[in-house]
């Protein structure tokens, strides 16, 4: 049978369990194939004709003529609506052995058995009973309409006398109160099934009526001495208490049937997954909307404690999908998605125990996909979701007062509330710029020219003012110019109700900022806006500088890792560049538990927070969710950013110190997220290799050094340049490295002091002039001159793939774990390790198959942090070229790093 056939058999023996359609993972995972063939195949016979294509994600398909089978639809209708033995969650598992007695209990000739259920509370007996029903329905033992009355003796525990008089019914004068005869559920469950739960708050007069039922079949009302019922009732009693010491014996006696359900706990993971499933599918049905799961959120469910048992993970559920409809629809969003902050905080903490079943769950739910989704025959897809962008102040006024218009509030009240914003914003704003940086490191972060114009403005302000200009506000004006300029070119709306107030209670302040706007105008042929005037007025009011009262608190900046030393080296780059030790960093060995990384991340975030929140910088893993679950404990408001690099710790650490909001610092180094592959290396551009030397003034011995490095390392290397930069202080030293870093390829450093260049090779002045580093230094010439002329010929041999890009990309990701796993690769082999990689998307991207690792169980448990931070690597690439990198290919690429290993990185 060709390929083709088979996956269209498949899928019609698929679509008879799932009308909405199968997607192609499903089929691919019955057949073993590779999902990107099975894709293929869907589409060709979607083309012919012969099946259906949904639109959007996820992609379905179903046989044509499926969809509008009278026999699929009635199928459909009899297991959406029918609960039976066979159909419970773990009927092959756990509940085998209590399916078999239940079976038995039913079928008993002639009116079956009565049965006694053991289990702790929430363990899902109620469910059992029904599926009991359920089972003598279709067993024909019971008719189609027999009543099934479920009753919790609980609910009248308090009043023995009412408990008994709803089970049997009461004559009337039984007692005060008994105006009339009333019909006991015994009586109403007539040819049917009764469920009694907590039977054993059932009191002893009520609990040897019931046994006399059972041994006569007739029974009397509660006051009633000649007149007898007779009723043909199946009994289920149920109790979470043992049996012997809460029961009359001679109630037990006479329940031939005892069966024990086991709690939770003592149920396989695929089971548990089986009824997450299940509870998800279900309220999808309620809401009538598909429901998207984050996945780890999933896992949660899977493993935190649920000490109720089914009935609590059903419960718990529930409220996730009630939180996320709420976001839903308040929110407008597209589509209902339940995230870490819709889970309770005790769900919430299961993540953590990923580290002792990473393995069981991703063989369960697999690790492939972002988020889950659950409706009535569905499966599992993804779905992604972008975030918005910065907003600067202008933006925020703005959007607050759309929103405070459209409430229907008068113009006069709107200005009210948007003054004090205002107010606010600016004595904010002038208190928190760090008054330490020389002119040159701000025209780093603001351009020169804005530089140039802050100073001319504020020179000009404090002769017609007579007034000193704090350093605050040199800093704070230039980066208020470069917002300002920028809005009013891209045509941005500037509005300001408080104009008429500067104006009036400023009037000096006022006059000098229309000078500025003239000359604002002048150097950057700019109209200023009058509102905007206003604006550059407050920088000069005196009272807009004061120091508050309140505590000058920062948003917390923590940076937590895997690794021995990653984390706590960002973090003190991060403190030397800004100038003040701010970030802390905490790292995580691979031998440390998630519980004992909680703690201690806990511990700390308690630590910085001063009333402003923590911003959470992490790379991967559990470590991800902590943020949300410390969060909930504490109270404390924490935004989480994984796959953090150091340049994303600079800039969080930098927007702290000036006093920036947590939201604010959260989206902007958001933007900078490392998953995203930096786009020089996607450009037709190739980046240029360079050599930095570095000295004191960036002449003498930097020159010296270039000299021999052209001479005696570079005669035959035109393709690689060499730069000499001033070194006068370290802090600035990184900040310009790290510039030419998105310009360039850096072979290595060689400077005439003896330290560290984070994510750089360094090389001292003295081991180059007395040859020690000769052979280093010419290890790393020749890997960046066999790189370049591997991407200059690797597109002849790549033709699925564009393969400069790749190329470039595979670099970067092999450098990158290299970083992550702290490893030292040899040059030759990592060159090795990257054309591996390259070839390996294009055997991915041409359909190919990934190779089989023998002995994958045993390697995944000794390499766990490895291949999570390969997998978390390689994500680009499967995202860029629409490929798919399996957990075995992940094991090669790991054991190549692993097995070629020289040393630790220092």
């Amino acid at each position: 049978m060709r390929k083709i056939d088979e996956v269209f058999e498949t899928l019609i023996k698929l679509a008879e369990d799932k009308s909405d359609g199968v997607c192609a993972a499903e089929i691919a995972a019955k057949l073993g194939m590779d999902r990107a063939n099975v894709s293929r195949y869907l589409n060709e016979l979607c083309s012919n004709g012969k099946i259906d294509k949904s639109k959007g994600k996820p992609v379905l398909y179903k046989p044509r003529d499926t969809k509008k089978s009278p026999r699929l639809q009635r199928l459909n209708d009899r297991r959406c609506s029918l609960i039976s033995l066979d159909r419970l969650v773990g009927s092959d598992m756990s509940l085998k052995t209590a399916i078999q007695l239940a079976k038995a209990a039913v079928l008993y000739p002639p009116e079956g058995l009565s049965v006694l259920m053991l289990g702790e509370t929430g363990a899902g007996k109620s469910m059992f009973a029904e599926a009991m029903y359920g089972f003598a329905r279709e067993s024909g033992v019971i008719q189609d309409d027999a009543p099934f009355i479920s009753f919790n003796c609980a609910d009248y525990a308090d009043n023995p006398q009412l408990l008994v008089a709803q089970l049997f019914g009461v004559k009337k004068g039984a007692y005060t109160g008994a105006e009339d005869d009333r019909v006991g559920l015994l009586k109403k469950a007539d040819t049917g099934m009764i469920f009694l739960d907590e039977v054993h708050r059932l009191p002893p007069q009520g609990q040897e009526l019931l046994f006399t039922y059972m041994d006569r079949g007739y029974f009397r009302p509660l006051g009633e001495t000649e007149k007898i019922v007779r009723a043909s009732v199946r009994i289920i009693a149920a109790t979470t208490e043992e049996p012997q010491s809460c029961l009359l014996k001679t109630f037990v006696r006479r329940i031939p049937v005892i069966i024990a359900l086991p709690p939770l706990r003592e149920r396989s993971l695929a089971e548990r997954r089986d009824l997450i499933c299940l509870f998800l599918k279900e309220e999808s049905r309620r809401i009538s909307r598909d429901i998207y799961i984050d996945r780890n959120c999933f896992k949660s469910f899977l493993l935190y404690e649920c000490a109720g048992n089914v009935g609590q993970l059903k419960s718990d559920i529930q409220i996730a999908c009630a939180r996320a409809f709420l976001n839903y629809k308040s929110q407008n969003r597209e589509y209902l998605v339940i995230s870490s902050e819709d889970l309770p905080t005790h769900v919430k903490k299961g993540i953590m125990k990923m580290h002792y079943y990473r393995q069981e769950v991703e063989k369960l739910i697999g690790n492939d996909e972002d988020m889950l989704y659950f409706s009535s025959g569905k499966g599992s897809g993804m779905i992604s979701f972008e975030n918005s962008e910065d907003e600067y102040f202008y933006d925020v006024i703005e959007k607050k007062m759309d929103i405070l218009i459209k409430s229907g509030m008068d113009e006069k009240e709107v200005s009210r509330i948007l003054n004090g914003e205002i107010e606010k914003h600016f004595k904010r704003y002038i208190r928190n710029m760090p008054g330490q940086y020389r002119k040159d490191e701000i025209s780093k972060i603001v351009g020169k020219k804005f530089l140039i114009v802050a100073e001319k403005i504020l020179n000009m302000a404090e002769k017609r003012l007579n007034r000193y200009m704090d350093e605050k506000i040199f800093f704070g004006l230039a980066l208020h110019l470069q917002k300002t300029i920028g809005r009013i070119e891209s045509g941005g709306k500037i509005y300001n109700p408080r104009i008429n107030i500067i104006r009036k209670n400023y009037p000096d302040e006022f006059i000098v900022a229309v000078e500025a706007a003239k000359l604002i105008d002048m150097e950057f042929q700019v109209e200023t806006p009058l509102d905007e005037i206003g604006y550059l007025a407050m920088f000069f009011v005196p009272d807009s500088r004061k120091e508050e009262e309140e505590p000058q608190c920062k948003v917390g900046v923590v940076v937590a890792m895997h690794g021995n030393s990653t984390a706590s080296s960002m973090a003190q780059v991060a403190n030397e560049i800004v100038g003040v030790n701010h970030a802390v960093g905490l790292d995580m060995p691979l031998s440390m538990s998630p519980e004992t990384m909680y703690s201690i991340i806990k511990d700390s975030a308690l630590s910085v927070d001063g009333g402003r929140g923590v911003l959470l910088l992490v790379d991967m893993g559990s470590l991800k969710n902590f943020g949300d679950m410390i969060s909930e404990e504490t109270n404390i408001k924490i935004k989480t950013v994984d796959m953090v690099t150091t340049l994303m710790v600079i800039d969080a650490c930098h927007k702290a110190v000036m006093g920036k909001e947590l939201d604010d610092i959260y989206e902007s180094v958001l933007k900078m997220n490392s998953r995203s592959i930096p786009t020089g290396l996607q450009d037709e551009k190739r980046k240029e290799n360079i050599i930095i030397t570095a000295c004191f003034t960036g002449q003498g011995a930097a020159k010296e050094l270039k000299r021999i490095l052209a001479e005696e390392y570079l005669q035959n290397k035109s393709g690689i340049k060499i730069v000499p930069v001033e070194f006068i202080d370290k802090n600035q030293f990184y900040t310009t490295v790290e510039k030419y870093r998105q310009n360039y390829n850096i072979v290595a450093v060689v400077g005439t002091l003896d330290f560290t260049v984070p994510g750089t090779p360094y090389i001292t002045a003295v081991d180059l002039f007395t040859g020690k580093a000769k052979a280093a230094l010419q290890n790393l010439i020749d890997e960046a001159d066999t790189y370049e002329k591997i991407e200059t010929s690797l597109g002849e041999y790549l033709k699925a793939v564009d393969g400069r890009a790749c190329f470039r990309m595979c670099r970067f990701i092999v450098e990158n774990i290299q970083r992550m796993l702290e490893l030292q690769i040899p040059p030759d082999v990592k060159v090795g390790i990257v054309l591996h990689l390259c070839f390996l998307v294009e055997k991915l991207a041409s359909g190919g198959q990934e190779s089989e690792f023998e002995g994958i169980d045993d390697y995944k448990r000794e390499h766990d942090g490895e291949l999570d931070a390969i997998k978390n690597s390689v994500k680009t690439l499967e995202e860029h070229f629409n490929i798919k990198i399996g957990q075995h290919e992940c094991a090669y690429l790991c054991r190549m790093f692993v097995e070629n290993a020289m040393e630790a990185c220092k």
